[in-house]
Order: C-alpha cells, then sequence, then structure tokens
C-alpha cells in the first residue's frame, strides 16, 4: 500500500508551483527517473487562474482513493507536521505563496476555505459572551463608536443601543437627569401596561362567558321538541306554541318543556349584557351598551395579551425614541435623552432660542401694576413679586394667572420662594414682616410680623430651616418644625435661646435630654419622659417634671425648681440663631445642608455653620458690595457693584476666576458646573460657559428690552419699535408671531434659585409712597455704562433671573416677565426636556 504521509515539497518546490510549472523532482524509493519527470503536480489547465464558474468541468488532481484518504486523515488529525523550513520562512514570503497556491484552487475550494477562515478572522463576542461582559466592553467605546457599533447587525444593535450604556455616557458628559422624574415616567409605563393587562384580561373573560352562552342557545334550539313539532300540550291538555315566539309562549317555560329550566336563557343573557357592561365601563369609563354580542371587543391599538407564547423582543425603530421596548413594559431610551441633550447644548452654544413673556400677551391685564422684583418657577408654576405690594402666580403651560393676587404685605415684595410639594410659599418684603402661604391657594398660614428691624432682603428655606436676611446687617435661623427637647434637631447651642456667652446665660448642659447626658444605650429610655422616684421602693414611674411644655416650669441652671428661659418646646418659626458679623446690609443668602453663605454691602461673603452659629470662613476678593450670590456647597459664585462675577472654591477659599463683562452693578447670578448665567443694570443677560481648559467665556449677550416678545407686547400696545432696536430684530419684530409656549418639566439649580437683590429695592429706585425705608440709589458710574446696551434709559434693569437646561426667565423694572427657551420649537428636544436638570 503506498505511503499516506503528505508529499514534502522544498522550496524550489513551492516556488515553481507558484509559477505555473511542473518540479524536475529527484525519484523516490520504487520510482524511476522518468516517472518522476513525468508526473506534474497539475496539468497546465489547472495551473489557469479560476475566474469562476466557465460551464466546463474543472479537471481533477490526485483522484486515487489513496489520496482522499490522505486528505482525510490531514483535516481528521489534531496535529498536522508542517516542515520547519515552511515555518521559519517570513511572514511576507509566506503569506505571497499562500496566496498564490489559494488561487490554484477552483473558486469552490477557495469559498470553502474563506468559510474555515471566518472563525479565525471574526470572533462576534456579543455571541460568545454573557451579556454583562459585552456591555461592559461596549461601555468603553465613545459615542461614535458606539453608534457605529449599532450598524453592525440587529443584535449588535440591541446591545448597542442599551440604556444603561447611554445613561453613563449621559453622566460622563456632565449631564443631570431629574430623577424624580425619571421615577414618575417609569411607573406610569407600568401602571399604564398593568391597566393594559387587566382590560385584556376582562375582556378575553367576556369572550368566553359570550361563547359559553352561544353554546348553551345552540343546545337548546337543538334540543329534543325545539323542531319537527308545531305545538304541544301543557299540563291543562291545552295548544301551546313553542316555535320561539315570545308572544305566544305559555306560562310553563320559554320553551315548554317541562324538564328545562325555562328560565335559563334569558337569564343568562341579562347577566351577559349586565357584566359587558360594567366591565367595559370600568375599563374606558363610560357604558358599551352600543356594542353587540359579535363585536370583537378589542378597539384599535389594544393587542391580546401573549400569554403561552415565547417572548419575542420588539425590533427597535429607526430613528430613536422616548420610550424603547423592555421584557415587562416599556423604558426610557437614554439614547433619545443623550442626543436631544446633545442638541439643546448646541443651541446654547450658538444662541438659538425662542422668547416668550408672562403675563400671555392677549391678558396684558393679568400682569403687575409696577416692575418685578423676584421671581421663581417650577414645572406647572411661576411665583413674582412686586414692587406692587402683590404676589401672582401663574400657569407656566398658559402663561395666564391662578386666582386673585395674593396681598397681605405693606411694602414691595423683595423675595420669595415656594415648594410646590409641600404647598408652601414664604415671602419677604421691605416692611420687614414674612408670610407663609399655603401654595397655591393663597391662604395665609402665617404672619410674622417684625422678622426683621429692616427690608427682609432675601430668604431660603429646607425641610427644617427658614433662614432670612436684612438691611439690618443680620441672618437669621427659623424652625419650621415644632422642636421638643428629645429631637436631635434641638438648638442646644443658640445664642439667641440660651444667651451663651452672656451674664445671663442658660446652663443647658445638666437638662436629661442634653446630648451630654445622653449615652448611646440611654437614648431609648429618656425618650419615655419618665424618671425613677428614688425615695419609692415600689418603682412607680413618675412624670418627669423637666419634660413640662410650659415655659414657667423649665428647670434653672443650678436647681430643678421651675424657672424662666430654660428648654422648652420651640414652636415652629422661632428664632434659633441670630448671625451677626456683618457690617452692611446682608443683600444675599445661600442655604445648604447646615451651611449658610451671606453676602452683604461690606465686600465680604461669609461661611456659617447652621447649628453652632459660628462664622466658619470669610472670602475676600471683592472691591465693591456684593449683591448676589450662588452657593452648592463646593463653589461659591458672586455678583457686585464692582461690575465682576467672582468664582471661589469653597474649601481652599481661592478665588479660581473673575469675570469681566458688564457695565454696571451685577444685580442676579445663576451658576451650574459648566455655566453662568448674570443679570446686570446694564439691562443685559449674560451666558458663560466652561471650555475644556475651565476657562470662562461669554457664550452671548440678551438684552431684555430688544426681546421679540417684548416688542410684539409694545406693537400691542401701540407703542411701534422703539427707536434704539436694531435693524434687524426690528425686521424680526414685524415678521414673528406670538408664538405658542411649550413647557415642560423644570428642575431648580442648586439649593432653588438664588432669589437676592443687591440691596433693599427702596435702595434701588425712586422713593414709592409706600416705602417704610428710604436710602440713596446706588448708581454706577455713568461712563462705565457699554455703548449700546441701554444702560442711560434705567428702563430694564435686570432684577431676577432663573434658568435650567432649557429656559432663562427674567424679570426688571418693566411689568412683564421675559424667557429665552432654547429649544428652540424642535418637538424631540422639547419632549426630553422634562427629564434634564441643571443648566
Amino acid at each position: 500500500m503506498a505511503s499516506t504521509s503528505p508529499p514534502i515539497f522544498n522550496v524550489e518546490d513551492l516556488e515553481n508551483a507558484a509559477a505555473g510549472v511542473a518540479s524536475q523532482r529527484q525519484p523516490q524509493t520504487g520510482e524511476t527517473a522518468a516517472t518522476a519527470t513525468q508526473q506534474p503536480l497539475r496539468t497546465s489547465q489547472s495551473f489557469r487562474v479560476d475566474e469562476g464558474y466557465s460551464g466546463e468541468e474543472t479537471p481533477s488532481v490526485y483522484e486515487d482513493p489513496n489520496q482522499r484518504e490522505d486528505l482525510r486523515s490531514i483535516r481528521e488529525s489534531a496535529e498536522l507536521k508542517i516542515p520547519a523550513w515552511v515555518t521559519g520562512l517570513d511572514d511576507a514570503l509566506r503569506e505571497e505563496y499562500a496566496y498564490k497556491l489559494v488561487r490554484t484552487l477552483p473558486t469552490s475550494n477557495i469559498a470553502s476555505l474563506v468559510d474555515r477562515l471566518v472563525p479565525i478572522l471574526h470572533l462576534d463576542f456579543i455571541q460568545l459572551l454573557p451579556s454583562e461582559l459585552s456591555l461592559q466592553i461596549l461601555s468603553y467605546l465613545p459615542v461614535r463608536s458606539l453608534l457605529n457599533a449599532s450598524l453592525a447587525s440587529r443584535t449588535w444593535r440591541r446591545f448597542a443601543m442599551e440604556p444603561r450604556l447611554w445613561r453613563d455616557l449621559y453622566h460622563g458628559a456632565g449631564w443631570e437627569e431629574n430623577s424624580a422624574e425619571v421615577r414618575l415616567f417609569e411607573t406610569e409605563m407600568q401602571q399604564q401596561v398593568a391597566a393594559k393587562r387587566k382590560a385584556e384580561e376582562q375582556r378575553d373573560e367576556e369572550k368566553k362567558l359570550r361563547d359559553l352562552a352561544r353554546r348553551n342557545i345552540d343546545r337548546f334550539r337543538s334540543g329534543p321538541g325545539s323542531q319537527g313539532e308545531s305545538s304541544t300540550s301543557d299540563s291543562s291538555g291545552g295548544p301551546m306554541d313553542i316555535s320561539g315566539d315570545s308572544s305566544t309562549q305559555g306560562s310553563s317555560g320559554a320553551y315548554g318543556t317541562p324538564n328545562q329550566d325555562a328560565g335559563y336563557f334569558p337569564y343568562m343573557a341579562d347577566s351577559l349584557r349586565t357584566i359587558r357592561q360594567s366591565s367595559m365601563a370600568g375599563v374606558f369609563g363610560g357604558p358599551s351598551a352600543a356594542m353587540s354580542d359579535d363585536d370583537d371587543m378589542y378597539p384599535t391599538g389594544m393587542s391580546r395579551p401573549i400569554t403561552s407564547q415565547a417572548y419575542e423582543e420588539p425590533s427597535l425603530p429607526i430613528h430613536p425614541t422616548l420610550t424603547m421596548p423592555g421584557y415587562n413594559h416599556p423604558r426610557l431610551n437614554w439614547a433619545f435623552l443623550y442626543k436631544n441633550r446633545k442638541r439643546l447644548e448646541d443651541n446654547w452654544l450658538h444662541n438659538r432660542f425662542t422668547t416668550f413673556q408672562i403675563p400671555h400677551p392677549n391678558y396684558p391685564h393679568e400682569g403687575h401694576a409696577e416692575c418685578i422684583y423676584t421671581i421663581q418657577y417650577s414645572p406647572n408654576f411661576l411665583v413674582s413679586g412686586s414692587r406692587d405690594r402683590t404676589v401672582r402666580i401663574w400657569n407656566m403651560r398658559t402663561r395666564r394667572l391662578v386666582g386673585e393676587p395674593l396681598k397681605g404685605h405693606t411694602g414691595s415684595v423683595l423675595c420669595l420662594q415656594f415648594d410646590e410639594e409641600e404647598q408652601v410659599l414664604v415671602t419677604g418684603s421691605s416692611d420687614s414682616s414674612v408670610i407663609i402661604w399655603k401654595f397655591p391657594t393663597g391662604e395665609r398660614l402665617k404672619v410674622i410680623e417684625k422678622a426683621h428691624q429692616e427690608s427682609v432682603l432675601n430668604l431660603k428655606f429646607s425641610k427644617k430651616w427658614l433662614v432670612t436676611c436684612s438691611k439690618d446687617k443680620l441672618v437669621k435661623v427659623w424652625n419650621r418644625e415644632q422642636l421638643e427637647t428629645t429631637n436631635k434637631d434641638y438648638p442646644w447651642v443658640s445664642k439667641a435661646l440660651w444667651a451663651t456667652g452672656t451674664s445671663n446665660a442658660v446652663d443647658v448642659r445638666s437638662h436629661p435630654h442634653h446630648p451630654d447626658n445622653i449615652g448611646n444605650n440611654q437614648q431609648a429610655a429618656w425618650a419615655t419622659w419618665t424618671v425613677q422616684e428614688p425615695s419609692m421602693g415600689s418603682g412607680l414611674n413618675l412624670q418627669n417634671p423637666y419634660s413640662s411644655n410650659d415655659p414657667n416650669r423649665a428647670f434653672g441652671a443650678s436647681t430643678r425648681a421651675p424657672s424662666k428661659g430654660g428648654p422648652r418646646t420651640l414652636h415652629p418659626y422661632t428664632v434659633i440663631q441670630n448671625l451677626s458679623g456683618h457690617a452692611a446690609a446682608v443683600n444675599a443668602i445661600q442655604l445648604h445642608g447646615d451651611q449658610i453663605a451671606s453676602a452683604s454691602g461690606d465686600r465680604l461673603i461669609k461661611l456659617w455653620n447652621l447649628r453652632t452659629g459660628a462664622c466658619e470662613k470669610t472670602f475676600v476678593g471683592h472691591t465693591k458690595g456684593i449683591a448676589c450670590i450662588q452657593f452648592d456647597g463646593r463653589t461659591i459664585v458672586s455678583g457686585s457693584s464692582d461690575q465682576t462675577i467672582r468664582v471661589f472654591d469653597c474649601d481652599t477659599q481661592v478665588e479660581m476666576a473673575t469675570l469681566h463683562g458688564h457695565g454696571a452693578l451685577v444685580r442676579t447670578v445663576q451658576a451650574t458646573r459648566n455655566r453662568i448665567v448674570s443679570g446686570s443694570y446694564d439691562e443685559t443677560v449674560r451666558i458663560w460657559h466652561k471650555d475644556q481648559e475651565d476657562r470662562w467665556f461669554i457664550g452671548a449677550t440678551l438684552h431684555q428690552s430688544q426681546c421679540p416678545a417684548a416688542l410684539r407686547s409694545a406693537a400691542a400696545a401701540g407703542a411701534g419699535t422703539p427707536a434704539n432696536v436694531p435693524a434687524q430684530i426690528a425686521t424680526l419684530y414685524q415678521q414673528q408671531q406670538p408664538a405658542v409656549v411649550h413647557m415642560h418639566q423644570i428642575q431648580q439649580v442648586g439649593d432653588q434659585a438664588g432669589l437676592a437683590g443687591a440691596v433693599a429695592a427702596s435702595q434701588l429706585l425712586p422713593t414709592h409712597h409706600h416705602h417704610t425705608m428710604v436710602a440713596r440709589p446706588i448708581q454706577p458710574p455713568q461712563a462705565a455704562l457699554p455703548q449700546g446696551h441701554g444702560g442711560n434709559s434705567g428702563t430694564h434693569r435686570v432684577f431676577k433671573l432663573q434658568f435650567d437646561a432649557r429656559w432663562i426667565i427674567c424679570c426688571s423694572q418693566d411689568s412683564k416677565i421675559i424667557g429665552w427657551d432654547y429649544a428652540a420649537d424642535e418637538e424631540s428636544v422639547m419632549e426630553a426636556s422634562r427629564f434634564f436638570k441643571g443648566g
């Protein structure tokens, strides 16, 4: 038998084979030289490159059985021994030999070879690895690469568009989402799916009942005595019609059959009709009597639930939508959010926006009578306070007034804050009072007549605390909830309550509820408010005399006898801290956790500890009085009469940036990590962006007096186009029509919008007849006002602004509120913007 080992070729053989000629090899054992010379590797016909199917039979090579056995053994062999001199050749030379050798094969063999090489060249890890590992690998791809990967196949697209990947990319870009809105949306999706499934189950049950009724009807109609006989006799022997005509039926039954339930069918029909009407009314909100028994009862848009079939994931849409398929319910599509947040950021950079005003131009009579000092908006409402001494609540969707204006202050409303969830609104005024209202009904819950000695310039509140500041140089902290001595937030360190550090100080450390007297294991025992009477061996528990809510029974410093001034129950809105240290009016404050940042006309920013009342840090940098401040726990951003905006690091107290650009007092400022929006007495709103090198630059300058919405309002009032408006703005005013405002879910920036003013409104504007405090107004030098900003007109000084990811809304000396919408009427951006947070 011939040897089955593969033939061994030398380099010359391979070169000759690649050239298409037979080699002159040496004769082997048992083989003559002539035979060795005459036996070519292939015929000359087989060495021609196969260009494809030609209709001619390709001659075969090595057709003998031994060669086929050799091929089979080589393929089945675990290890194919290749001569060392072949593996020792250069990679490029081996590649060239292999290519020319492959080109000598027929096309079918080349295709078979390619099929064998594909698994080596291409390993689809999406198919091979667990889903978690595949997603982990894809999470390292940038946005463009991930989008390219989604084009590979349907499977790759499902993985590449996975919401978890795009949520990480969204956060990686430095953007925040409105977590509450995301949770609400997903909950609504689950509830809708659950309601739909329940409705489908009810319809399926009704369908079964109807089918059962039909079968019973057919059975009764085809039963004995229902056909073939026209009449029978009842118990009295009289004739009776059993043809089904109810008009001739006797008293013995519907069908005249004594041994059947004569009342079954009418009862079942009525029951089915009642069940159908009641269930459909519960599902669709109304009766369905007009539907017949033959109706399908599956309205358009609803499909039967898949109960017995295997789950098949729906295909993803070509263009991303707000939702995408999920296993149990639709999921929020984070790729859609990322795409539209990117478009929104591009609109900010390229200054693309639409404008609107409040009140709606069609209802100007709902607006304030005088200038507006403060605003704050939420997803559904905007609240404004004015010099006309009223507070007005606006519907953000319709831009209409909600209810009647809130009246109660006797001076200008300078600051406010509301919480829609808590249903509370707090306002401060130049009459030195603070009023707590129920939101949005306007019911007055509490009035603090003399919260300060002078005008209340700003206020902030959290769940537990209310902080106010005033022209009287003080910052005050008030509790919003009733505090017992057992409460962990009880102000044991309070100069306002215990006169700590003075001769009238009360020693509160001897109180049994003081933290120094309560160990880790005694907290629960003291919470019972009982003490053991030591003189009684019976162990009777008597009422703790120190827990009395009567302040006249509180203990003194050295004895247990009742005396005034000791720890007691603190009712809501009691002053627990008076923070003194500023040498001028405290114009603005921010509350973040247990820290308070205050800005004053003395050019200083102070950081206070709310619980201890101590000033922890002082920030120096401004050369004139500070009008506004933004504080998020890490960074302080402030605006001043020195016409600059300064950024401080809270930990190191280093001034990280100084922004120049405004030509007058910077009255209001709001900030996020990458954007600052400021308003000034130069009648402009400026947008500052941070580049990749942490350098700030002006992205846009907005003029409220040149806002198309304001121009349209002026034209409607008969004022025409202002003379100082540029030609292109005037053209825009003439062409644009009042736009429909599309509202969205809005999240507050930081701890709510900064509601600060430079100084009291009575200082900033001419004296009004109802102002109680009059002072010299602060005016910037006229030479410092920029040309073309309208700074000399003094009619559009910006008092307060607030912004988020989509909007900038500001108020000024005008009686209207102006807004800039950076969604620019793009429907997909407006749809996604309710999930965005920050700016």
